[in-house]
């Protein structure tokens, strides 16, 4: 993991020991040490409203009305960046546990997703209620059943050379059938 001291910052900023060969401030582009709203806005890469709000809660430092101190606004403002990275897990940040409580977070989400694209397909009458299937299956399977027993005596008055043994056998052999089905047969 990488860290950062004080005297890195300052490197990084642009505030190191100036010593004679050093260029100063009016030769180079360097990091001024005031800025406005819109130069804070420009510099971090984010709106005005955001510079507003981040000042507001104590990230970026303003001494002066409509005036941010650029080095100390960075270093707080790159400072909280690095810490929700490190609590994020990047940076080579670690947490024992947090990789599990992330996956049950994102469990969570999958599920409460599952439940609200399930209760849209609902609304949109794309579902229907098991019970209301199993009833409807219920229904027809029974008009199946009554058709099916009166084949039968149906056969025996519309072909008057079958016997009553033979209406019988007839009877016998679809009731079998309808058993082994009730069976999973």
């Amino acid at each position: 993991m990488l860290t950062y001291q004080d005297d890195d910052f300052e490197d990084l900023l642009g505030d190191v020991a100036h010593d004679a060969d050093a260029p100063s401030d009016a030769e180079t582009d360097t990091i001024p040490a005031l800025a406005t709203e819109s130069e804070m806005a420009q510099l971090l890469g984010i709106t005005a409203n955001r510079v507003r709000t981040l000042a507001r809660d104590g990230m970026l430092h303003r001494p002066v009305r409509g005036r941010y101190d650029v080095r100390a606004s960075l270093k707080i403002y790159i400072g909280d960046l690095r810490d929700k990275a490190s609590r994020l897990g990047y940076a080579g940040g670690k947490h024992p546990g947090k990789s599990d409580l992330e996956a049950e977070k994102l469990r969570l989400a999958r599920q409460q997703a599952d439940k609200i694209e399930i209760q849209n397909a609902a609304a949109r009458s794309e579902l229907v209620k098991a019970t209301d299937v199993e009833r409807a299956w219920a229904s027809v399977l029974r008009d199946v059943r009554a058709a099916m027993l009166a084949v039968p005596s149906r056969c025996g008055a519309t072909l008057p050379h079958l016997t009553a043994h033979d209406v019988a056998e007839i009877d016998r052999e679809i009731r079998a059938a309808l058993e082994g089905l009730a069976d999973g047969n």
